[in-house]
Formats: C-alpha cells, sequence, structure tokens
C-alpha cells in the first residue's frame, strides 16, 4: 500500500511517499461508546457514534531509504499537523512516535480529521 505524508504549508521538501506500506496499522476503528456497570448486576452502553479523530495510524514500512526516512522525521519534527493520504482517504492530524529498529520504520499519526469528504 501507498502512503504519503506532506506538511500542511509549502515546504520544498515536504513530501514524502511511502511504498509498500503495512496494511495492518491503517484500518483499525473504534465507535465511540464504553460500557458501565450498573448497579442491578448489568451494564449501561452509551454509543456516540463513529468519528475519523478517535483513529490512530500505525505506519510501518521497510526503511529502505535513508531519505524517506530522515524526511519523514524531520516532518514530524517540525511541524505539529501533518497531512496523510492513504488509500481510503486523506487527514490531518498530528505525528505521534517515530521509530526505526530492524530495518523497519514505524511512525504513528493522530487523525484530528478527515479531508476529502
Amino acid at each position: 500500500m501507498n502512503v504519503f505524508i506532506s506538511a500542511p504549508i509549502f515546504d520544498l521538501d515536504g513530501t514524502v511517499s511511502l511504498t509498500k506500506v503495512s496494511p495492518d496499522g491503517l484500518a483499525g476503528f473504534e465507535r465511540r461508546n464504553n460500557r458501565i456497570a450498573t448497579l442491578d448486576g448489568g451494564a449501561a452502553i452509551p454509543d456516540f457514534g463513529y468519528s475519523e479523530s478517535d483513529r490512530t495510524f500505525d505506519i510501518r514500512w521497510r526503511a529502505r531509504s535513508k531519505a524517506a526516512v530522515e524526511t519523514v522525521r524531520r516532518l514530524a519534527k517540525s511541524y505539529p499537523r501533518l497531512i496523510v493520504s492513504t488509500e481510503e482517504g486523506c487527514y490531518l492530524g498530528a505525528p505521534g512516535p517515530f521509530n526505526l529498529s530492524n530495518g523497519e520504520a514505524q511512525f504513528q499519526f493522530l487523525v484530528e480529521k478527515r479531508l476529502d469528504q
């Protein structure tokens, strides 16, 4: 799967294209609900629906290109918000933790909102 990470404003080196990204960390989501135990032994489950802003993308790829890894690191350090585009959509969000281990790079992205809807 291809993933594009971009700066939210003009930056000459502010876009990186990641190929062969593992799709495992991109598809998950959850609804805004929780379970509360009641005094009678039952449970109440308030459901406030679905929001894109509850998603976290775990972007993992083989770190074959040092330039791509360094661009992602620089973007994550320089900007409080980034734009991430996947096959599913285009999202604005905050950069989360970045990790590089055993030739695999991992970058978390905390979705704030979807831009293409």
